[in-house]
């Protein structure tokens, strides 16, 4: 009883994989969705080996295994993806689970899997601190999604976009590294926030020393109190020092600006909150803001930034448009 109970989970589990398989596949996931999937692969083990184990197996595929999937199921991958209740066996998830089965007895014996990675995620306007087996823990800002891989060489955190502070605990021979698209980073032991986008990615050593590598350029060694800032062709910037009381001000819910122009600060304000704020007009661009923000509380905010600079604002388009009382 207790194998055909095992069997049942496995098989659920499996089924459920291909479906969030899918999701991903398809290009759609919404932030809640992500954070979903993480709180799935987290709820039990059979979740996350099945998931970890599709992964693998899909991607361990050769070019030719990959242009027949992809030609068999693309379609189905994206009209699944698109209908939110069709979560109860569809025929998508016995197909994927069939060649996740076939092509996993295929590479069995040639293949060996990567280290088991763990999801963490967060949806728009959420905090969450994680505490790391090794005793690391990371502090994780909104809208962000991490993999925490470890095995016994090293510990591997890999994310794209978010912002997350990280305190590392002191491991000479296993060192700690966060892989993203633009940059590297490594340490042994230390305390730095990395704040990552489309565009570019920002660095900040709250103490210790870390090494630096962007995609296109040398190593670089960051100390206590220095900054580093890489654009989307993945070059790094001079190091510069940062105010640690701005940077860090969103572990405390609070949003903390200096001389920063009110795009920037729009633009961070956006992170936090769905529904959006839009300048109207260039002239506002540039206007600077010095002040301290609630992370929680977006009309609390807009009220502040049309009291000083004198702007009006209005809801259109399920967004905050601010703009000059006399346009």
């Amino acid at each position: 009883m207790s194998d055909i109970i095992s069997y049942g989970s496995t098989q659920r589990s499996t089924e459920e994989a291909a479906l969030w398989r899918a999701k991903q596949m398809s290009g759609a996931m919404s932030g809640d969705e992500r954070v979903a999937l993480a709180h799935w692969l987290e709820a039990s083990e059979a979740n996350r080996i099945a998931f970890e184990c599709l992964e693998d197996t899909l991607a361990a595929t050769d070019i030719a295994a990959q242009t027949i999937l992809a030609e068999k199921f693309e379609d189905e991958l994206y009209e699944e993806a698109q209908n939110s209740t069709a979560w109860r066996m569809p025929a998508l998830a016995a197909s994927i689970g069939f060649v996740f089965l076939t092509l996993s007895a295929t590479l069995f014996f040639n293949y060996s899997p990567r280290p088991q990675a763990q999801l963490y995620a967060t949806a728009v306007g959420e905090t969450r601190s994680v505490s790391l087996e090794d005793g690391s823990s990371i502090n994780m800002n909104t809208d962000t999604t991490l993999a925490v891989a470890y095995n016994r060489s090293e510990r591997v955190i890999s994310f794209e976009e978010g912002e997350a502070l990280f305190n590392v605990e002191r491991d000479q021979a296993k060192p700690f590294i966060v892989e993203l698209p633009l940059v590297e980073i490594i340490v042994t032991g230390t305390a730095f926030n990395v704040l990552s986008s489309i565009e570019d990615t920002k660095i900040f050593v709250v103490s210790g020393t870390v090494r630096v590598k962007p995609v296109s350029g040398q190593m670089m060694t960051l100390g206590n109190g220095d900054s580093v800032h890489i654009d989307r062709n993945g070059a790094a910037s001079s190091i510069a020092p940062f105010d640690p009381i701005d940077v860090l001000a969103w572990t405390t819910g609070k949003l903390r600006f200096t001389e920063t122009p009110l795009h920037e600060v729009v633009e961070e304000l956006n992170r936090y909150f769905n529904k959006k704020i839009i300048l109207r007009g260039k002239s506002l661009s540039m206007l600077p803001v010095t002040g301290e923000f609630d992370a929680t509380d977006q009309a609390a905010a807009i009220d502040a930034i049309t009291l000083i600079f004198d702007l009006d604002s209005e809801i259109k388009n399920n967004a905050f448009i601010l703009f000059k009382k006399d346009g």
